[in-house]
């Protein structure tokens, strides 16, 4: 297990496999628009689909509109959701601003983006809920579980060192 820590932003593309970036209904959005101005909503779940799969949910705590274009969350979960479970990744927040217009949820406090063969946590995070693209900014920490995707390596984790057959 090996981990890194950065003092800049790192960007991560949560684009699950076959999702363009673009959603087909407005998620999120659709649903903070229908929020009354100052209500605060607690144990709130807003799944998102793309043709008719789920793309991603949103979890809060709670969720206040506090003007037309801004929604407060307490401590949120983000799921995006891969072809397989293994792909699926997970966005937690402490609070977040969602900005309606925008589709774009930020975080000014410690974030943590997390999948089955890694986790990453930064000062501050800024997720786009239209792209599944998020940046981690701030004391940025990578760790990495399984590196045999990246590097070809057997997912023992130690090369293989034996000499290649001959034909």
């Amino acid at each position: 297990m090996k981990g890194c820590h950065h003092l800049f932003s790192i960007v991560l593309v949560l684009l699950a496999p076959g999702m363009t970036g673009q959603e087909t209904d407005d998620g999120l959005a659709g649903v903070g628009r229908m929020v009354p101005l100052g209500f605060e909503s607690r144990d709130v779940v807003i799944p998102s689909f793309k043709d008719g799969k789920p793309a991603f949910e949103l979890t809060a705590e709670t969720l206040t509109r506090i003007d037309d274009e801004r929604l407060v969350c307490g401590p949120t979960r983000v799921e995006v959701y891969g072809a397989t479970p293994a792909l699926n990744v997970q966005v937690r927040l402490a609070s977040a601003v969602f900005h309606l217009g925008e589709r774009v949820l930020r975080s000014g406090e410690r974030s943590r983006i997390t999948r089955a063969d890694f986790a990453a946590e930064g000062d501050s995070l800024v997720f786009d809920t239209a792209t599944s693209i998020g940046a981690l900014k701030g004391r940025v920490t990578t760790v990495i579980f399984d590196t045999a995707a990246l590097t070809g390596a057997p997912a023992s984790g130690k090369a293989d060192t034996r000499p290649a057959a001959k034909d």
